[in-house]
């Protein structure tokens, strides 16, 4: 429990100071364009936004400055897992939802080529152009 509430204070602080966290060069390393492009299969909408990802940076941190680049047309909402670490809740003010069977998924385009994602938004490190894809959608009943 000590661990989530150390997790969580970290998560606040670097909201508030956004260099807090990064490599103690982190003034020297690039920022790298990307593309974020938010899907709702449900709907059939999308939006596509841009940003930067400091070099070696993660998926939460690009989505945070994405927040801060929209002054908060795109916002996301998260929790901390107890094994697996940070969690997409919701994007846009729509969450997932066990009853209705639907969540975020994370995918990357690079090249033309989609792949769902490896790791989730607190390890995925993007790369220069890369698009990453949150895309809303169901799972089927077994």
């Amino acid at each position: 429990m000590a661990m989530i509430a150390v997790s969580l204070l970290f998560f606040a602080a670097s909201l508030l100071f956004p260099g807090l966290g990064q490599p103690a060069d982190s003034g020297r390393l690039e920022h790298l364009p990307i593309k974020v492009t938010v899907i709702n299969d449900l709907t059939n909408e999308q939006i596509s936004y841009s940003t930067t990802v400091v070099e070696e940076g993660v998926m939460f941190g690009a989505l945070n400055q994405l927040q801060v680049d929209t002054n908060m047309k795109f916002n996301f909402k998260y929790s901390v897992h107890n094994s697996f670490g940070l969690y997409l809740e919701s994007v846009n003010g729509l969450a997932g939802s066990d009853q209705d069977q639907t969540y975020w998924e994370l995918l990357s385009e690079k090249a033309g080529v989609v792949t769902p994602l490896e790791a989730g938004i607190g390890c995925y490190q993007p790369e220069r152009d890369e698009t990453l894809i949150l895309r809303f959608t169901t799972w089927a009943k077994k």
